[in-house]
């Protein structure tokens, strides 16, 4: 993730909600989660809680996800905090099974800039709910070209506080768009957040769900916001795999379900285990892998790669385990010498 000092930076964080004191998304998320009767709401990309709080004062039960501690702390000791269960991490934390509804609300996957980590995390989301259960989020329109507004001129204004903010500097390479926030403190302290969101198509977003074990309900795809809403499919079962060179040169992996779905992703430079890593992300079992990198005869053996690899990380495990135990005991030693 490029800067976004908005997210980490303590005194801009400080100011975060300050943006819009009421938020129109809001809404609808609420609604959803009350029509659904959702039990166990997630809230991935939860920011400094506002919106996990809500939801946990109308009775659903509420975890709240983000990478960012600072924005976790605001939310851990926001009015009602103690509500929610809040967990520093991404969606890869959720576990298996056990949520009703997650929610990624202020364009969060938008700022997930890799596509190969939001497949990861949309992936994790699927495995994260109960069947049946839904994935809800927002993103922007590319063809709404809303960051033609982001300029000095169009986008200043005072926040709460005095605070005067602009969007600026905006550089625009295929869908991926970067630019600056500035603020301007009535101190005179000026602070700058360095931003960078994918501006990702209605129809890329909708065949990654898909993808990733999802049932994508019909949406306005004409909006500037795009909604989406999916349901959690049944569970995918892959029933063959194949690993074969493109007439580019690329190295791809097609993975067949027996949905009749047919999933194709780059694997290019990966070694085995990243390979392995990959296509579990996917659904497909590590045997299966082998089995169709060995029938490549690509010379070597695969199995003792993933075995020497798998030792390597053992290894490294006990070592840190090691020096993490010495230094409890130097740490304790140094409290009874100071006793």
């Amino acid at each position: 993730m490029v800067g976004f000092e908005e997210f980490t930076d303590p005194r801009l964080v400080a100011i975060y909600d300050r943006w819009e004191q009421v938020r129109p998304d809001y809404d609808f998320y609420r609604d959803l989660a009350a029509t659904m009767r959702a039990e166990a709401v997630v809230d991935i990309g939860c920011g400094t809680g506002q919106l996990a709080v809500e939801l946990a004062r109308r009775g659903h039960r509420v975890t709240g996800v983000d990478p960012s501690p600072v924005m976790l702390a605001v939310a851990r000791h926001r009015t009602g905090g103690e509500l929610v269960r809040w967990v520093e991490g991404d969606a890869t934390c959720l576990g298996a099974g056990g949520y009703d509804l997650a929610i990624m609300s202020g364009h969060v996957v938008q700022v997930i800039t890799d596509d190969r980590a939001l497949l990861a995390t949309f992936a994790a989301i699927r495995q994260g709910l109960r069947p049946g259960g839904r994935l809800a989020f927002d993103s922007r329109n590319p063809a709404a070209r809303g960051w033609t507004r982001w300029t000095s001129d169009r986008s200043r204004r005072i926040l709460a506080g005095g605070v005067e903010v602009w969007l600026q500097d905006t550089r625009v390479d295929a869908d991926l768009v970067t630019y600056d926030i500035h603020y301007s403190f009535p101190s005179g302290e000026e602070l700058v957040s360095h931003n960078q969101l994918r501006f990702r198509s209605y129809g890329w977003l909708s065949q990654t769900l898909v993808d990733t074990g999802f049932q994508v309900d019909p949406i306005d795809h004409e909006a500037p916001d795009l909604i989406f809403m999916a349901r959690a499919a049944p569970a995918r079962q892959p029933v063959v795999l194949r690993i074969y060179p493109s007439t580019s040169g690329e190295w791809l992996a097609a993975v067949l379900y027996n949905s009749s779905d047919t999933v194709t992703t780059p694997i290019t430079g990966l070694d085995t285990t990243g390979i392995l890593q990959r296509l579990r992300n996917l659904g497909v079992p590590q045997e299966l892998v082998l089995n169709e990198l060995e029938r490549l005869d690509l010379g070597w053996d695969v199995r003792d790669e993933v075995h020497q690899r798998s030792e390597a990380d053992m290894a490294d495990w006990r070592r840190t385990d090691r020096q993490r135990h010495e230094q409890l005991k130097r740490e304790f030693q140094r409290r009874r010498n100071s006793e």
